[in-house]
């Protein structure tokens, strides 16, 4: 059996959960909970957008790469794409403010094909998935004092298609059946989150170097949705050319199922974390998440799964924000998370660790006392889900992530012209 795969992990559930995480989080082992900024946009805990003074607009792509080994081979891929486009800007600057944008929610990539011979005819038996959902979201924070209160708003939409396939690649005689389970997801969800600030350090001078320091209590999660769903099961035929390899589609068979609506059972997740920050120059956290994905359940795939915990520690150094020196203005992130994915070994998730480091790079020219509130923002992670050891398949990946994040102050009336 010859296997051709882009991600293994993609055959269960609804594929591959696509991070929520923008680049600046990622660069810090992904903390969320009690992270806040004036400027980074932390879609995981909306309750940080209260945190915004600054319009900002961050637009990133991702590089997922990954080698997958077990005893008998070794195979690589490598695929990318939009991280996250997404519109973040105070309503009523330390008050409340809105972000909207749209980023990946989950996608099936994987084949694996058998060459196999039956009374002196060869063919190729091939277990395929396909396809991506995306999630579209309008997201509000307001805080009161020291309490920070958010919610996104999320539209769920996308194709998901899972086929077993039998080709004849060298026959003038025999017609190529693909048997076919897809599922089109549509519904609205929501996502809260709660911050709590406190300062534990309070500047007594103007001293310079010396900043307040604040501690972060955040949590965040969601309730299991039961997301509406259209199912279609069919089997089509087609006749490949032995010359030009080309596939023609001849006819779908009758009694194909199409668009039927079902029911598809998201997990309910939640993240709690504590994080410590001064003013400008660095930020320190940790963070716990869990995802209940023994729960789930959809027509698409009803492979079993268990449920998924990752704790997550980082942080960030920012030498001199006001400093026109380049090298004192940029952002150096580091982290690493440990836990266990939703895939099933022995009733319980296979192992994955991954680090994390990242930059945040100003752009422009200095302003006054300040550089531009633009910025580059990179981040690389290396990890490995499972062993050679104790899982048929081990993946070691890795995901490097560049944003675009466009930062000012807009919407400002003007009092002179």
């Amino acid at each position: 059996m010859q296997a051709q795969t882009f991600s293994p992990q993609s055959q269960f559930g609804l594929g591959n959960m696509h991070s929520t995480l923008f680049s600046a989080n990622k660069g810090m082992g992904g903390i969320a909970a009690g992270f806040r900024s004036t400027r980074d946009i932390n879609y995981l805990n909306p309750a940080s957008y209260s945190a915004l003074e600054y319009t900002t607009f961050d637009i990133g792509l991702q590089l997922y790469g990954n080698v997958i080994s077990d005893s008998a081979r070794v195979s690589d891929a490598a695929n990318g794409g939009i991280n996250h486009v997404a519109l973040a800007f105070p309503i009523i600057r330390r008050k409340w403010s809105m972000a909207v944008g749209m980023l990946p929610y989950s996608y099936k990539k994987y084949e694996y094909n058998a060459s196999l011979e039956e009374n002196g005819v060869n063919y190729t038996f091939q277990n395929k998935g396909s396809g991506s959902t995306y999630n579209l979201f309008w997201g509000n924070g307001v805080q009161i004092k020291n309490f920070s209160a958010g919610v996104n708003t999320s539209f769920v939409f996308g194709q998901l298609d899972e086929s077993n396939n039998i080709l004849f690649n060298d026959s003038l005689s025999n017609i190529n059946t693909s048997k076919h389970n897809q599922i089109n997801l549509k519904d609205v969800i929501f996502n809260f989150g709660v911050q709590y600030k406190a300062k534990i350090s309070k500047l007594e001078n103007l001293e310079k170097d010396k900043e307040n320091v604040y501690v972060v209590f955040g949590a965040y999660g969601a309730p299991s949705f039961k997301l509406r769903s259209f199912s279609s099961n069919y089997t089509n035929s087609s006749f490949t050319n032995i010359l030009t390899g080309e596939e023609t589609a001849l006819d779908t068979a009758t009694g194909g199922v199409f668009n039927v609506k079902t029911q598809t059972k998201l997990p309910a997740y939640f993240g709690a974390g504590i994080a410590f920050q001064s003013d400008s120059k660095w930020t320190t956290g940790v963070d716990f998440h869990f995802e209940n994905w023994k729960k789930f359940s959809s027509t698409i795939n009803n492979l079993s799964l268990a449920n998924e915990w990752h704790v997550k520690v980082g942080g960030q150094f920012l030498p001199d924000f006001k400093s026109k020196k380049f090298g004192k203005n940029i952002s150096y992130r580091l982290g690493a998370h440990f836990g266990k994915s939703r895939i099933i070994l022995d009733n319980s998730g296979v192992p994955e660790f991954g680090t994390t480091f990242g930059f945040g790079i100003p752009l422009g020219k200095t302003s006054g006392n300040n550089r531009s509130l633009s910025r580059v923002n990179v981040s690389m992670e290396i990890g490995r889900r499972g062993t050679v050891s104790d899982v048929a398949l081990k993946e070691n990946y890795y995901k490097l992530t560049l944003a675009y994040s466009l930062s000012d102050v807009w919407f400002i009336k003007r009092k002179f012209d």
